[in-house]
């Protein structure tokens, strides 16, 4: 009986790179979900539908959703931009960095506003962006012991802008442009911390 030649394929699903599935593609794929839907709406089963894969296919890139998470953490808060010319003094420093932030939190807020919940992913994005707002507290004169806790004041104070979706300026005095509340938050953030460096904290 003749036999059927052996052409060098497996019966069964058929291979990732036959799918044109790759980890760049799925986790475009998925950031474009929970940008539309939030991070609830991320499972591996739901990532292969929009992909039009089967589920398995995706452990050949990303062996969990801990590991998808990541390379969205990765993905988006790379995107993070500082601008080229900040001036010496650490208060504008801060002030970039956190306007940057806050651009970026509003550009992808189902991201960056509810992995708040997830150390790990918490611990990852801020390995990859506080330097520079580390290092300008730190030029501030802030104590070591504190610096944490003025990085998160600001972050937090720039998220929650950012999940309020407030922007419109309060009125200005006459003969001076207007501010917006964030700035004013931000330049009253900066006094504080001009204080604390001073030693000017009772607590």
């Amino acid at each position: 009986m003749a036999t059927e030649p052996d052409t060098g394929r497996k019966r069964g699903r058929p291979a990732a790179d036959r799918a044109g599935l790759t980890a760049d593609r799925i986790l475009t794929t998925a950031l474009a979900l929970v940008d539309e839907q939030g991070l609830d709406a991320l499972s591996m089963r739901r990532l292969a539908r929009e992909l039009g894969v089967d589920p398995m296919s995706i452990y050949h890139h990303l062996p969990n959703k801990a590991a998808v998470l990541s390379g969205l953490v990765e993905l988006v808060f790379s995107r993070m931009r500082l601008p080229q010319s900040v001036p010496d003094d650490w208060s504008e420093q801060v002030r970039a960095w956190v306007h940057a932030y806050r651009g970026l939190a509003r550009s992808h807020p189902r991201l960056v506003l509810q992995i708040v919940t997830d150390p790990v992913a918490v611990t990852q994005a801020s390995e990859m962006i506080n330097g520079p707002l580390h290092a300008a507290l730190t030029s501030a004169g802030v104590p070591a012991d504190k610096i944490d806790a003025c990085a998160g004041m600001f972050v937090d104070f720039a998220n929650g802008f950012a999940l309020a979706g407030l922007d419109s300026p309060p009125p200005a005095p006459a003969g001076k442009p207007p501010q917006s509340h964030f700035d004013i938050g931000v330049d009253v953030m900066l006094l504080g911390v001009r204080a604390l460096a001073a030693g000017r904290d009772d607590r």
